[in-house]
């Protein structure tokens, strides 16, 4: 009896131990994910959009060759960079985000918008200015054009927990094309549609996967959605808006993984 007490003792105190060390394998693969929605807006070609969410450097621990060569591989027609850029303790100045940044936009046009981690940084006037000062294109609460292949979108950009535009800027949406949002907060997809008019899709991160998710679950734990969230990987569907979800491709303080690999994902745009 006393042996079978010890071997569990030995289990139990073990467990932690192999967590961690799963948690930190895990914060160092990939899981990209391929997802296609269909528009009849689309003329002809397909579009690919590749979704980079939750970088926070300095946290990031999958490796950027690897993530520029998955780039690469795809090929996809333009980047989303969908806040938490960089940690809210990051140093802005000495940063190797931005020398990331250089490399995706002299590959890919490049959109970006913030999220939590910029807002609290001290340094959150310095990285907006570095932003606009590079090649990407930066949105803050408002609205841009793209045309790829003939077809064009707006592309909106809402900075931290904003839901809307001001009505100036919502009158430069074009209602004859697509809509395409790039809003952090996947917890405010209800109130996203209720101030757009059925937008095609809305690109949101944050949520990092639930932390931790086990079978029949999308996560243990998200910010800003609590216990057992809902709203953390991958695509959801209400009244034909899509809401497209990063798991994030770094940690932020809590450093553990679990079954939650970070996450790239590309959405195909293609013809209905």
């Amino acid at each position: 009896m006393t042996k079978v007490k010890n071997i569990i003792t030995g289990v139990l105190l073990s467990l932690p131990l192999l967590m961690i060390a799963e948690g930190i394998r895990e914060n160092r693969q990939l899981d990209t994910e391929s997802i296609i929605i269909t528009s009849n807006r689309v003329n002809g070609q397909p579009i690919k959009i590749a979704q980079l969410s939750d970088l926070q450097f300095p946290r990031i621990r999958v490796n950027q060759t690897q993530l520029l060569n998955e780039l690469d591989k795809e090929k996809p027609d333009v980047l989303f960079l969908t806040g938490d850029t960089i940690d809210r303790t990051e140093t802005v100045e000495t940063t190797n985000f931005f020398n990331f940044l250089n490399e995706l936009t002299t590959r890919y046009p490049t959109y970006v918008v913030n999220g939590n981690h910029e807002e609290t940084n001290p340094d959150y006037v310095l990285w907006k200015q570095k932003i606009k000062e590079s090649d990407a294109i930066y949105l803050e609460n408002n609205v841009t054009h793209l045309s790829i292949h003939d077809t064009s979108f707006n592309i909106v950009g809402l900075s931290n927990q904003q839901t809307a535009l001001s009505n100036q800027d919502m009158t430069k949406i074009n209602p004859n094309i697509e809509t395409l949002i790039l809003a952090h907060h996947p917890e405010l997809f209800h109130e996203y549609l209720n101030s757009f008019n059925q937008p095609l899709a809305i690109f949101s991160g944050h949520a990092h996967g639930g932390q931790w998710r086990f079978p029949g679950t999308d996560g243990l734990l998200a910010p800003d959605q609590g216990i057992l969230p809902k709203l953390t990987s991958g695509l959801y569907i209400k009244n034909d808006s899509h809401l497209i979800v990063s798991r994030g491709l770094a940690n932020s303080t809590f450093p553990i993984r679990l079954n939650n690999y970070p996450h790239l994902i590309f959405t195909t745009i293609q013809q209905a």
